[in-house]
């Protein structure tokens, strides 16, 4: 027979302090395939830690270990981990099973470790499950088991990797005598069966079921027999069947662990296992990612609407302005021979500026308009024909004022489809008459409807375009008495040839307005891109301070979830201990960890998402309900819900880590041990 184990001159020496204790002295052994080997000795004599090193659970401090001819005891945790899966297979006198896991389920634990995919893992499990007799129970928890059926289950999962060694510590110290001779009989059916058998025992009478014993005290050898009288048991292992040693194990060669069972390991032990708990603790990220999501959506429909009304102004247009001077500034500004602003500023600009294209003169109004008893609020804007040109707006029906307007002064107007609608409703509007002022008008067209500002873009463009009424500038400035000390036009509307000039243009304009009022500031300037950049500043500060606010939530809710599962890993170091002795790796267990972390927050994550998008709806409602006439539109981008998504996972990773790292880092041994 070939030698399974080898041990030569193995030491361990456990360190406290600065004190050393000797659990192990230069021990050396061997056992051969297919041997059944009781190692013997009272408490404290070392035969758990050399079963424990024996299993890949614990290094040598010295000394060398071979495995099926493998040198294992300078091996990395990794490869430990897969010896461990792999090659042993151990029966614990505590049973160490996973209470919220099937009989089947339990079995199948060093197959996951394996990377075996689940339709493996249930084959090769009922085979081991069946082979003990256990086949109508393997839908059965431990606790819905006896004692001596929940051995059987542990007797199981250590044969369902068709390991090289089993390794028993103790396996009758929990069952009565009848049970315990029932498990017996069973490892003398695995040993008949061709399986290479290690018992850890103390007891003179158990240790005599085997062929040999080697016995230890004070971490020494002190003697190696043969048994000649072995001990037989008294009663069968009843139902144990099928338990072959030399089966063909093709689909249990390892792999690489399946991530989608890592998922939903991480799922089910970490979300579903305390549903209450897991509610609670998202709280925090599900708060935090709802107020981004909300917050992101009050900016970006700010920010589209003023884009809109940029547009609508025009991208590439310059506004100069008169200023309403009174006073004392106004008769300074006239003693400075400023004539304020003019149509002969426009036709200058026009001029003299080669990249203006158009430069046109305004003049707004308040003159009463009627219609038959009919008195709509509306504004009278006095201007020329490239007007719609400039500001990008057009009639829907009839003309706009046109050249031969402009040189007969003739009384006509153009509706704003508001004003339109006040007067007429669904009656056709042209050729009607009007009266703006003393002067009746001819309605010789209307307007296409221009969208109206709200919110914030109102610190943009003011004025409900919609209840504007446009009459040619010559005929106001003719009829109109007009206050000789006032500007003779309120505004110029100036369109630059590309938006790439308009900052340049907007310097040179204010240069020539400067030499033609005589540096008096009886005017501003006003660009819609700066406007517009103005407002984004704005909402940017105002996303901050919401931002950081969300932030601060989200920090609450990863304390919270780092919080729970340093708790979880102290509740679970058990099971931790139970999954590195079947062949998880350090890496193992910190993913399953980390996962349960990122589960619980990516999962408040997607409610406050969800949360976000709805807030995100009712905000303007909420707005208009607490501020009449109040707008806050909002748009639920894309990009929100990224970054909603992309903060719920971070907070999972940055907050879980710690905890995993720590679930990682317990050693197998004593998580064993504790209770």
């Amino acid at each position: 027979m070939s030698t399974i184990i080898k041990v030569e001159n193995l030491s361990r020496v456990y360190r406290k302090g600065d004190n050393e204790i000797v659990a192990l002295d230069r021990v050396s052994l061997e056992v051969k395939e297919g041997e059944f080997v009781s190692i013997m000795g009272p408490s404290g004599s070392g035969k758990s830690t050399l079963m424990h090193i024996l299993g890949g659970l614990d290094r040598p401090t010295s000394g060398a270990y071979l495995l099926d001819g493998e040198r294992v005891d300078h091996l990395n945790d990794t490869e430990l981990s897969r010896i461990r899966g792999r090659k042993v297979g151990f029966v614990f006198q505590t049973f160490n099973l996973l209470p919220d896991s099937t009989a089947g389920e339990n079995v199948a634990l060093p197959l996951l470790y394996l990377g075996l995919d689940a339709k493996v893992r249930r084959k090769w499990s009922a085979k081991a499950v069946g082979a003990l007799g256990l086949a109508d129970r393997i839908d059965h928890r431990p606790t819905e088991l006896s004692g001596g059926q929940v051995q059987r289950v542990a007797i199981a999962r250590a044969l369902v990797n068709r390991p090289r060694l089993i390794l028993a510590d103790e396996p009758t110290g929990n069952l009565d005598s009848h049970t315990g001779q029932e498990i017996m009989a069973i490892f003398q059916k695995l040993h008949e069966a061709g399986n290479t058998v290690v018992m850890v025992t103390h007891d003179e009478r158990l240790a005599r079921y085997a062929s040999r014993i080697i016995e230890l005290r004070d971490g020494k050898t002190v003697s190696e027999r043969e048994v000649t009288d072995r001990t037989m048991p008294d009663v069968d292992a009843e139902g144990v069947t099928e338990i072959d040693a030399d089966e063909d194990t093709g689909e249990l060669e390892p792999r690489r662990m399946r991530w989608v069972d890592m998922v939903r390991i991480g799922c089910r032990e970490g979300l579903m296992a305390h549903k209450m708990r897991t509610a609670l603790t998202m709280l925090g990220v599900l708060f935090g990612v709802s107020a981004v999501i909300a917050m992101s959506s009050i900016g970006e429909g700010g920010k589209q609407q003023a884009i809109q009304q940029i547009e609508q102004m025009g991208i590439n247009n310059i506004r100069v302005r008169a200023l309403d001077l009174k006073g004392e500034e106004l008769m300074e500004a006239r003693r400075k021979l400023s004539a304020g602003l003019t149509r002969d500023d426009a036709r200058a600009l026009r001029e003299l500026i080669p990249s203006i294209e158009y430069a046109v003169p305004m003049k707004a109004m308040n003159i009463p308009l009627t219609y038959e008893a009919k008195k709509p609020k509306a504004k009278v804007i006095a201007t020329a024909p490239e007007y719609q040109e400039v500001v990008n707006f057009h009639v829907s029906s009839g003309r706009f004022i046109n050249g031969e307007d402009m040189a007969g002064c003739r009384r006509v107007c153009v509706l704003g489809v508001g004003i339109k609608w006040d007067l007429f409703a669904n009656d056709v509007a042209l050729d009607r008459l009007i009266r703006i002022g003393r002067e009746w008008h001819v309605v010789v067209g209307v307007m296409e409807e221009k969208a109206r500002p709200e919110g914030s873009a109102k610190a943009i463009s003011e004025r409900d375009l919609n209840h504007d009424v446009y009459i040619p500038l010559t005929a106001a400035l003719k009829r109109t008495k007009l206050d000789p000390l006032k500007s003779e036009i309120t505004e110029i509307a100036v369109k630059v040839k590309s938006a790439d000039l308009v900052r340049k243009t907007a310097g040179v304009i204010e240069t020539v307005m400067d030499r033609r009022h005589r540096n008096v500031d009886d005017y501003k300037i006003v660009i819609p891109q700066e406007l517009l950049e103005q407002h984004q500043r704005t909402q940017r500060i105002f996303n901050t301070v919401i931002g950081f606010t969300a932030m601060i939530s989200l920090v609450v809710g990863g304390i919270g979830i780092m919080n729970i599962m340093l708790a979880t890993v102290t509740e679970r170091t058990k099971e931790i201990g139970i999954r590195r002795s079947v062949g998880a790796c350090k890496r193992d267990i910190l993913r399953q960890f980390l996962i349960e972390a990122v589960g619980i927050s990516l999962t408040g994550g997607a409610f406050g998402i969800a949360l976000g998008c709805l807030f995100a709806g009712a905000i303007p409602m909420l707005a208009g309900w607490l501020s009449p006439g109040s707008d806050w539109p909002t748009v639920v981008s894309a990009k929100a819900i990224v970054l909603g998504f992309t903060l719920s996972v971070s907070v999972g990773v940055l907050f879980g880590i710690y905890p995993a790292y720590k679930a990682a880092a317990q050693d197998p041994i004593e998580a064993l041990r504790y209770e």
